[in-house]
């Protein structure tokens, strides 16, 4: 199969934006983003501080830090602090002030999204109550725009200090807005009345369709659409594809009907993401399982399609309040119902802080952007024409070029998509057009369900390499020499081509020295335990983080599974019964835990074979979890639940069955039987954490 990519650089200049209102390290141009000056990579994730436990905050952040990430953001949910006019609540997890002085601390960038309208499943967007009441809600009308005012200056008082231009770098405004863009031009004369400075005002492109230079546009795209109506798999449509566009179709249609991004008009724009699906939320109606190639593959083909700032959503899973419910759901005008307490997102961290497969995947992409290759955002992407963009067709395999004006560059193939199943594809040859040159890579055979990318025409050390069939992950100085890690790419055999010269490369920890480069190319299950720190490489298989000077690793060690009872018991009266969506016949269990056992260790993880449909777990009469079945596999970890075991080592869980009718007739990826109502303690694992050696 032959691939032809026809490249011709469009010109870089400052642009004419406005995104700014404060000089700043950080700055922009119409093809990349740049830190004092030089090109940088920004790969940001979101976290929401408010749904996770403070304590847990720093080890979180770096967590994130240790995955790649150089910036986050976050949500500022007007009712989780304002629900009662002018009664404002920062205390404990709703602190933005506590957390952004940790961001601050760990060189950690916020992008800081304060709405008004926030969405984030939450209920009303985050609006209070009496905001909703309002008739004229995200307009220019004057009463609302005085609440919003009032909001804001409460936000302002707990954000000052770290509008620096350097702690808070972006401020977005609204979300998902589809209404006139002079909304969001007074919203960010307002926020700048009242002394918001940041270097990038930011919206979220959908559903606006036209850029304005006042705003930095932010895109996205999910590997699923679980917000969508209907109860079967979803068709293919290209959420996984290498293309030019820029807007998924699918984002935002559960609240907005018009979706449609004229894309030539972001053509001089740096390609900005603020929500790259690594996982989804489940609704109540459905249910779809983001496995690793899922979590990792719209990143990998964002960055492919040429995206300088990666922007996931979430990066990291929470849980909402238990106070009362604040979720989304149908009760409360929404279009979707959301469990009451879980915000897991199936994302690279889980809510408990465990770093699941496409977090692993994820790193090893990120280190390659910005370590690997710290110039890689200069490169802009090019794209072979298409027989079809028909998501369906699985005939050819997606390709594009990253290549910068010295034809240097990387190639990256993708025949992966949820849903529908690709060949291989044999001897894929690709042929590179420049202005001035015709690049011809080697044919090599391109697996099914593979995502990878290779560099070609790159100089390392003394060395310029024509191509090297291996996909690289990061480097280091070690004896005078440069270490190059790569990853094995599936189905194909390593070499590399120098000086004419042709180089088998072995697949082990050794690699080989060619002059003063070594290169390392390492099998997959081995590629995901390598960290980078401080450019210096390291090899584990937990989650690990660095703190100071310090390497911290966290593992599941021995199974204390007889220390626990789990059995059924009789009905108790119960809060909440509405939220579980099935009129099948409810079951209790009582899980008995020994008095004090999380004092004794640094966490204990339980797991479930769970084969109903939804449960709740109580401590009391408190709700503290829930869960919407996904994979029949129920997980929980019982430190940040240390409050309530301490006063009561006995926990309620209420399950409820799949029926063949009515609310609870859903769509899973799994399939979850009918009318069961089983649900069995399969392990308890202790967690421990160890330091290494740094």
């Amino acid at each position: 199969m032959d691939i032809k990519i026809t490249t011709k650089h469009r010109s870089v200049d400052k642009g004419h934006f406005n995104y700014s209102n404060i000089e700043s390290s950080f700055g922009v141009n119409t093809q990349y983003f740049t830190k004092n000056e030089e090109p940088f990579m920004m790969v940001t994730g979101e976290i929401h501080f408010s749904r996770l436990p403070k304590y847990r905050w720093r080890e979180t952040l770096l967590k994130m830090k240790a995955l790649g990430l150089n910036a986050i953001s976050t949500y500022v949910f007007w009712n989780y602090h304002e629900e009662i006019k002018s009664e404002f609540d920062w205390s404990e997890n709703k602190s933005v002030s506590d957390f952004l002085t940790i961001c601050k601390e760990l060189d950690l960038p916020v992008i800081l999204r304060i709405g008004p309208w926030c969405h984030g499943e939450v209920v009303y967007g985050g609006f209070p109550k009496r905001i909703v009441r309002m008739k004229k809600i995200r307009t220019n009308d004057k009463k609302y725009l005085k609440e919003v005012y009032e909001y804001w200056e409460g936000v302002y008082k707990e954000v000052k200090p770290f509008l620096d231009g350097e702690t808070i770098i972006g401020i977005q405004l609204e979300n998902e807005y589809s209404g006139p863009v002079t909304h969001l031009k007074e919203l960010r004369k307002i926020a700048e009345e009242i002394g918001f400075k940041t270097p990038f005002f930011t919206m979220t492109a959908w559903p606006t369709g036209i850029p304005d230079n006042d705003f930095l546009p932010m895109f996205g795209g999910y590997p699923d659409a679980p917000w969508t109506h209907g109860k079967k798999a979803l068709k293919p449509n290209n959420r996984f594809a290498i293309l030019p566009g820029k807007s998924a179709e699918e984002i935002g249609t559960d609240l907005i009907e018009n979706n449609e991004i004229d894309e030539h008009s972001f053509k001089n724009i740096p390609y900005a993401t603020c929500e790259i699906g690594s996982g989804v939320q489940p609704t109540q109606h459905r249910r779809p399982l983001i496995n690793a190639k899922d979590g990792y593959g719209v990143g990998f083909a964002k960055l492919a399609s040429g995206v300088n700032l990666q922007g996931y959503y979430m990066f990291v899973g929470g849980s909402n309040p238990n106070y009362k419910p604040m979720q989304e759901s149908k009760k409360t005008g929404y279009p979707n119902n959301y469990p009451i307490i879980d915000y897991d997102f199936q994302a690279p961290i889980s809510k408990y802080g465990d770093v699941r497969e496409h977090g692993h995947m994820l790193r090893l992409l990120h280190l390659f952007a910005t370590q690997f290759d710290e110039k890689f955002c200069t490169k802009q992407a090019f794209f072979p024409k298409w027989p079809s963009m028909d998501s369906n067709d699985v005939s050819f395999p997606r390709c594009s070029v990253r290549m910068d004006e010295n034809e240097s560059g990387y190639v990256f193939l993708n025949s992966y998509e949820k849903a529908i199943k690709f060949d291989d594809f044999k001897d894929v040859n690709v042929t590179i057009q420049t202005l001035n040159n015709t690049i011809y890579l080697p044919k090599i055979d391109v697996k099914a369900e593979s995502m990878f990318f290779y560099p070609f025409n790159i100089i390392i050390g003394n060395n310029k390499f024509d191509y090297i069939l291996a996909q690289p992950i990061a480097k280091e100085e070690k004896s005078n020499k440069i270490v190059c890690y790569f990853q094995e790419i599936s189905g194909v055999i390593p070499y590399c081509v120098t000086n004419g010269k042709k180089i088998e490369l072995p697949i082990d920890k050794d690699g080989i020295l060619i002059d003063n480069v070594r290169i390392i190319v390492l099998p997959t299950e081995v590629a995901k335990t390598l960290y980078c720190f401080n450019d210096k490489v390291y090899f584990n298989d937990g989650n690990v983080w660095k703190d100071d000077n310090i390497i911290w690793c966290e593992k599941r060690t021995n199974d204390i599974t007889d220390k626990f009872t789990l059995k059924k018991c009789n009905k108790k009266k119960l809060p909440y019964d509405y939220y579980l969506y099935s009129r099948g016949k409810r079951v209790y269990y009582e899980l008995e835990l020994p008095k004090n056992i999380i004092e004794d260790y640094y966490d204990i993880e339980l797991h479930f074979d769970f084969e109903g449909l939804n449960l709740q777990v109580f401590s009391g009469d408190t709700i503290i979890n829930d869960y919407f079945n996904i994979d029949k596999n129920f997980v929980m970890r019982l430190r940040d639940y240390k409050e309530y075991l301490n006063r009561n080592n006995k926990l309620t869980i209420k399950v409820v069955p799949k029926t063949k009718f009515g609310i609870s007739n859903v769509f899973n990826d799994v399939e979850i039987p009918l009318y069961s109502n089983k649900l069995t303690l399969i392990s308890a694992k202790q967690i421990v954490i160890k330091s290494i050696k740094s």
